[in-house]
C-alpha cells in the first residue's frame, strides 16, 4: 500500500477539494466559504480549496504512514509550493481544463513529495526557512481571496 499511497492520496486530496472548491455556491456564497472555497475562476482560487485540503491530508499520511517528522513535512511543504506554482502556470496556460490540470499538478506534487521523503537528501536542515515559507503561503492562501492583490496568479 505504501508504494501507491501517492495516487490514493492524489485521488482522495482531489474528490475533497472538489467538495471545498464548490462549497461557496452550496453554502449560498456564506461568509466562511470565502476563506476556503473557490469565489471566481482566477488560476489562484481554483488551486485554494485543493491546497488546503492537500495541507489537512498531511496529518492523515502522517498517521497511517508514520514517517520521519521533519523530513516527510519538509517534503510536504516543499511540493505543496510546488503544487501551487504548477497548477498556476498549468492554468494559465490550459484554462478550459482546470480540473484535469489540478489533478495532473496534484498526482506530481505527491510523487514528488513521497520521492523526496524516501530520498537520502537531508531537507530537514533547512526546516526553519521552509517553515516560514509555509507559514507566509499559508497567510496569503487564506487572505488573498478577502482582499487579492491586482497582480499575475489573483487576475
Amino acid at each position: 500500500m505504501k508504494k501507491c499511497f501517492w495516487l490514493i492520496s492524489s485521488v482522495i486530496v482531489f474528490i475533497c477539494g472538489y467538495v471545498v472548491h464548490i462549497g461557496y455556491e452550496v453554502s449560498n456564497r456564506a461568509a466562511w466559504s470565502i476563506l476556503v472555497s473557490s469565489i471566481n475562476d482566477s488560476a489562484w482560487e481554483m488551486t485554494k480549496p485543493f491546497a488546503l485540503v492537500y495541507i489537512m491530508f498531511v496529518f492523515i499520511e502522517l498517521s497511517c504512514l508514520r514517517p520521519s517528522l521533519l523530513h516527510f513535512v519538509c517534503s510536504k511543504i516543499l511540493m505543496l509550493h510546488g503544487f501551487a506554482f504548477m497548477s498556476v502556470i498549468l492554468l494559465k496556460i490550459f484554462p478550459k481544463t482546470p480540473f484535469l490540470v489540478i489533478f495532473v499538478s496534484l498526482c506530481v506534487a505527491e510523487f514528488l513529495s513521497y520521492s523526496i521523503d524516501k530520498s537520502k537528501c537531508r531537507i530537514e536542515l533547512f526546516f526553519v526557512p521552509i517553515f516560514i515559507s509555509f507559514v507566509l503561503f499559508f497567510t496569503v492562501l487564506l487572505f488573498a481571496s478577502v482582499y487579492p492583490p491586482n497582480i499575475f496568479p489573483f487576475i
